[in-house]
């Protein structure tokens, strides 16, 4: 039994002690933007803006930032934590052109951790 009539895939990751600051939107902003064109996925045209970007300067997490990008065959999230020097990254794409690696690749090299945990599902056809 075939668990999806498509190819999926989806990469979850934690970065750990980022070198980045975690709470500048712009640059989170601009990497999500690099990460969409590097790994050949498009937004999706939405009625509200797309990537959401939501900034908080103080919270119980020291403050974040959060960018969420729907994308045509899915999404790419992205939270941060400020107090933790963590992020928390997302990206699921339907298709077999999509590669979610690529914006992994982006985002480790903008936010520089020392260690990252992945979780990879890859549903392709075999």
């Amino acid at each position: 039994m075939k668990l999806r009539p498509y190819p999926y895939k989806q990469i979850i990751a934690t970065f750990f002690d980022c070198s980045a600051d975690l709470l500048d939107d712009k640059l989170l902003l601009n990497t999500t933007l690099l990460a969409i064109r590097k790994s050949h996925m498009k937004l999706a045209k939405t009625l509200t803006a797309n990537p959401l970007v939501y900034k908080i300067a103080s919270d119980i997490m020291g403050g974040g930032v959060s960018i969420n990008a729907l994308i045509t065959a899915s999404h790419l999230t992205v939270h941060t934590s400020n107090l933790h020097r963590t992020v928390e990254f997302d990206c699921a794409t339907c298709g077999e052109d999509s590669d979610p690696e690529a914006a992994l690749e982006t985002f480790k090299k903008m936010l520089k951790p020392k260690r990252v945990t992945i979780q990879y599902f890859d549903y392709r056809e075999k």
